[in-house]
């Protein structure tokens, strides 16, 4: 396998993760193939010369090029994927519900990587039809400015605290929580509840655990339809704590600069002085803002067993990565490793932590210092590159 086709000119991020794969790829000799989403016709054309059976794999993120795109699929043929035997390596990023409308009708040689270990445990149990082909965490990159950006001391940094990434009202999920009945509703309630009881817990074990106490045992295949009619759930949830972190800090007097849509609308700030909204903005920015950042703030997405990129992108550019805890985060970098952690139900103690913190920037210095070599080592796009390239040689499945 000498040659891979990849896709840009969908979601922003993903291009940019898929753009940091490709750099390794082809300083390791591989010869990378951009298939322009937005230029459909043209793409297709290239593509169909670039490949070449036998040498070739597919990579991709999000069924990007696995949505029966006009490039890549015809009515009554199917994937070009198909015609050519060509293995179709597909990175999730997030939890199997939210693709179960996608998970069908897919290439024979389609393979799923899982971002998160229970993901995959999730995937195997309820798609066996489908090849998993291994657990691929996210992962970081540095900013590529002047040189030395990415080491500028604490002391020189513009914002105290940082958090990147959008938020959306808990109103909003309203409509999708009474999309049925009042009875549904409650239900719903129900799950979501536990879940701000109970942080730790992933959303399919609760809602799992709800299902089988109102239902009954019921066949997988409910189950999984079921789990994915519930995945504003797991975005309710999300946004919940995500809000609740960022307005725990501004109450308590902590300017936080959020970097992305929808915070204007977080509710319950008494400071809101504090709370300095920056626009949407692409990867490359928001990285340049980390590395101008003194602490950098994550709430987990419900990655209870991975971890997010927002994680290893601050301590590569010098932010000390303040974040709840995931088994496999902890299992990479232990507390003081770039990294703080606190606990999702003891928010209260989340104020003294980054407190502390700011008045304290050797200390800071020192946990970057112990962080960032371990990240550069283990956690970046290149690492997951080379690791990719041996799982796509072989060209088998769960090659973990």
């Amino acid at each position: 396998m000498k040659r891979i086709v990849m896709f840009e000119g969908g979601v922003e991020t993903l291009t940019y993760f898929s753009k940091r794969l490709a750099e390794r790829f082809s300083e390791m000799g591989y010869s990378v193939f951009f298939f322009d989403l937005k230029q459909e016709g043209q793409s297709a054309r290239r593509l169909r010369k670039f490949i070449k059976p036998g040498e070739t794999v597919m990579l991709t993120f999000n069924f990007q090029g696995l949505e029966q795109e006009p490039g890549v699929y015809r009515e009554g043929i199917g994937y070009v994927w198909d015609e050519y035997r060509i293995f179709c390596y597909n990175i999730a990023a997030d939890h199997p519900y939210f693709y179960h409308e996608r998970l069908c009708n897919l290439p024979e040689g389609y393979r799923h990587i899982s971002i998160d270990r229970l993901h995959g445990a999730y995937f195997k149990e309820f798609y066996p039809e489908y090849a998993h082909a291994g657990f691929l965490p996210l992962a970081g990159t540095e900013y590529a400015g002047e040189e030395g950006e990415t080491d500028r001391p604490i002391s020189a940094r513009r914002y105290d605290v940082i958090l990147t990434g959008n938020y959306t009202k808990l109103s909003f999920f309203e409509p999708y929580i009474h999309w049925i009945n009042d009875e549904y509703a409650a239900f719903y309630r129900g799950i979501i509840d536990e879940l701000i009881r109970k942080p730790d817990e992933t959303v399919e074990q609760a809602a799992l655990r709800c299902c089988e106490r109102e239902m009954g045992e019921q066949p997988k295949d409910m189950l999984r339809i079921a789990l994915s009619k519930m995945i504003f759930i797991d975005l309710y949830i999300r946004n919940y704590w995500r809000g609740a972190a960022v307005r725990t800090l501004v109450n308590a007097g902590i300017p936080v600069h959020v970097v992305g849509k929808g915070w204007e609308e977080l509710a319950d700030v008494e400071r809101p002085e504090k709370l300095i909204c920056h626009p949407q903005t692409d990867s490359e920015e928001c990285l340049r803002m980390l590395a101008d950042a003194k602490v950098s703030l994550n709430v987990m997405p419900w990655f209870k067993d991975g971890a997010h990129d927002r994680v290893f992108n601050s301590v590569l550019n010098g932010a000390v990565c303040v974040t709840d805890r995931s088994r496999y985060l902890c299992g990479e970098l232990a507390e003081g490793e770039g990294v703080c952690y606190y606990d999702l139900d003891n928010l209260a103690a989340l104020p003294g932590l980054v407190k502390d913190l700011l008045q304290n920037e050797s200390r800071m210095q020192d946990i970057i210092a112990e962080g960032k070599p371990k990240v550069r080592d283990g956690h970046t796009w290149k690492k997951r590159a080379e690791l990719l390239a041996a799982w796509m040689e072989w060209g088998q499945a769960d090659p973990n």
